[in-house]
């Protein structure tokens, strides 16, 4: 294997001139970017922020990027974060999203933890991707060469990591006999062959996928052979049904809702969530409730089931400890079932309300994290008994994650130490744990956060689902942070004002509407000069598919430039965005007439109509959840056209006239997509923006 193309030692510790001379005696012909790349960007970082921009910076990037590299944009606005999933060796996070307009289409982004920045990206313009109704959707391989996620709720699509490339590989299995039963909707016809969510898991030598979901004569799941380029399906060779029989008799049992293969190869475990198993013995009307247990790989059937299992559980890494239980955390063998020991009893301790288990790396330590009303605390315990404990003072905990991936406490990687995330303000602690916890430090910029994991290289991630942040753990500075939700005021523009039809569309909000660009792969950029600015920290070139390399730096040299082509013409709109129109009042009107009058209109007779569809307009000025939100604010704009965006079961625009403004709400014609419709009056606490529509200039020819 060649050495290194430079002394890594004097490359960090020369002189900025010493750097210029080694630089220029490097032998790049035997760079490989997983060795060099990261200490010459660190060192080159540096230089920047001592003397800006130079032309060593151009010359090395010349020449690193001389084997090849694709130029990756990090998104500015895509739709909500679904899934996620650290990378093996902790230098990289998987994120699969939706789509920004909530239609059919995500991507599955990987990013950077070093730089926070994106360094692969896959989409998939018709098929659904990942979930958060349940955990590990998103899962890398062992060896971290695979990367799979859940297609459509229904299909497991692998791809090769760092590619850029869609699946070469995919697994659907639960469509026959996974299918929702007709008898329990109206239309049976709609479910035939549906298939469902399932969990999944890898094999530890990635030669195979167990796949839970029900099958044949009461089986509770199958083994599916991975091989590269191939389709699977339920009748292919080479699947393997598990009978899933307990004590020699078909086990009843429901399929898991999350799986882990055993790193001897042995055995499947996991749990359900809600199982419900009709017993000769059971009562008339059976309660569903949470199980765990294990399959054995030779035989199919299971070892055991666990029908006193409460939530929340984890397994350890290795599965060969169960924790589970809500007021009485408890710990169980994960091959028997067989209690081993009840936690709070060893810690002498009351304990009430556990929110979370979060078991380190190596299994050895696991953090309980406990409500007890008023008292929040993180229990450390070791080996089955009381390591320490970290008060938090009556600071709560942040809100839980959506997608069960990530939670609010991360592990270091040796499990020294535990970053937890807390309610208050948006912050992040980092402890010390031993024989005692000790807070070592805060980070701010949590908000929107409501995952954790604690990566490689001194690294720690948090996630939510529109906001992603990166702190560097020595420091507490925040390495990037961004939000990737559209800004206040702002719906995606129009599908035709995008001049590359045939191509995603990227877009940057401007004073008139949107300017369009497009970051090719060979490092041309299409922008308009107003929004370069703004553009440019978000270039990168993926160097191997793994390491960003600032664009920028690039800039000048034949890898990277800027091009200013003009957008494709499109015909203003000819109407009117707004025109006066009357409620009728008849004269000699009742009472009663009136009052359902104002039921429907509100107490207008003339307001201000919106003419166009809602993504031609804008808001401004805009209002934000909470006290802004007000009879006082918005009366003034009463009969105008305004813009919001509600929250409720999701992310939902609105675009009408405002008719009538209460104490606790508004009336909109025509009124919002969402909403209870027994209530004539749209909720102030459902609506996160609000202000008068202002209608876009169409792009300029």
């Amino acid at each position: 294997m060649p050495g290194p193309f430079a002394n890594p030692s004097l490359l960090m510790d020369c002189s900025d001139a010493e750097l210029e001379a080694l630089l220029e005696q490097a032998d790049f012909g035997t760079f490989e970017p997983g060795r060099d790349l990261p200490p010459l960007r660190e060192r080159l970082l540096r230089l920047e922020r001592e003397r800006g921009l130079t032309e060593l910076h151009r010359r090395v990037s010349d020449k690193v990027l001389a084997a090849g590299a694709r130029l990756v944009e990090t998104p500015r606005y895509i739709g909500m974060q679904r899934c996620f999933a650290l990378s093996p060796d902790g230098r990289h996070l998987a994120i699969a999203s939706n789509r920004l307009d909530e239609s059919h289409g995500g991507d599955v982004r990987i990013w950077e933890l070093a730089t926070g920045r994106v360094v692969d990206a896959v989409g998939f313009e018709t098929a659904l991707v990942g979930s958060t109704r349940e955990p590990s959707c998103l899962q890398w391989s062992p060896s971290g060469q695979w990367l799979g996620v859940i297609l459509d709720q229904v299909v497991i699509g692998v791809m090769r990591a760092f590619s850029g490339a869609l699946p070469c590989f995919t697994a659907d299995v639960t469509r026959r006999w996974g299918s929702q039963p007709g008898w329990t909707v109206i239309n049976p016809k709609h479910v035939e062959n549906s298939g469902h969510l399932p969990a999944w898991c890898w094999s530890p030598d990635e030669t195979h996928l167990f796949v839970s979901t029900p099958g044949p004569d009461g089986a509770l799941g199958c083994i599916v052979p991975f091989r590269e380029g191939t389709r699977i399906h339920e009748d292919s060779e080479g699947l393997r049904w598990c009978p899933a029989r307990l004590n020699g008799q078909p086990s009843k049992s429901r399929p898991h809702t999350w799986v882990r293969w055993s790193p001897d190869g042995s055995r499947i475990h996991g749990y359900c969530k809600d199982e419900f198993v009709l017993e000769p013995s059971a009562s008339p009307e059976p309660q569903s409730h949470p199980s765990a247990s294990a399959i054995d790989l030779r035989s199919g059937d299971l070892e055991y089931r666990f029908d006193a299992l409460t939530l929340p559980v984890a397994f350890s890494p290795d599965g060969t400890r169960l924790a589970y239980g809500e007021d009485s955390p408890r710990l169980a063998h994960g091959h028997t079932g067989q209690m081993v020991s009840v936690l709070n009893r060893d810690a002498e301790l009351r304990v009430h309300a556990v929110e979370e288990y979060v078991w380190s790396r190596d299994g050895r330590r696991l953090a309980v994290l406990i409500n007890n009303y008023e008292f929040p605390q993180v229990l450390i315990f070791e080996g089955g008994k009381r390591l320490c404990q970290a008060d938090l003072k009556r600071r709560s905990f942040g809100p839980a994650s959506r997608s069960g991936d990530l939670g609010r406490w991360a592990w270091s990687p040796d499990g020294t130490m535990g970053a937890c995330l807390l309610g208050e303000g948006g912050k992040v602690e980092l402890w010390k744990v031993g024989t005692s916890a000790r807070m070592l430090r805060r980070l701010e910029g949590a908000s929107g956060i409501d995952g954790l994991a604690w990566g490689a290289d001194d690294t720690l991630v948090g996630t939510g689902p529109h906001d992603i942040a990166f702190w560097d753990v020595n420091t507490g500075a925040l390495r990037f942070r961004t939000s990737l939700e559209l800004e206040p005021g702002r719906v995606p523009p129009p599908s035709d004002w995008n001049p590359w039809p045939d191509e995603v569309a990227r877009f940057i909000p401007s004073g008139r509407g949107w300017d369009f660009t497009r970051a090719q792969p060979d490092g041309t950029v299409v922008c308009p000069p107003g929004s370069r600015e703004k553009l440019e920290p978000r270039l990168m070139f993926s160097v191997g598919g793994r390491h960003a390399w600032p664009w920028r730096w690039a800039e000048g040299t034949r890898h990277a430039r800027w091009e200013d082509a003009a957008p494709a013409p499109v015909a203003p709109p000819e109407e009117d965005a707004f025109e006066e129109r009357h409620v009728p009042v008849p004269e000699g009107e009742t009472l009663e007439a009136r009052d359902a009058r104002h039921a429907k209109w509100g107490f207008l007779k003339q307001y201000q109509a919106p003419t166009r569809p809602l993504d031609h307009y804008r808001a401004e000025p805009v209002f934000t959840h909470g006290p802004a939100i007000s009879r006082a604010n918005l009366a003034p704009y009463l009969g105008k056209g305004v813009l919001l965006r509600q929250t409720h079961s999701g992310t939902w625009y609105a675009l009408g006239a405002l008719l009538e403004v209460s104490d606790e709400g508004i009336l909109l014609h025509p009124r919002a997509p969402i909403g209870s419709y027994r209530e004539r009056l749209l909720s102030f606490r459902d609506i996160l923006w609000i202000g008068p529509a202002v209608p876009l200039e169409t792009p300029e020819s």
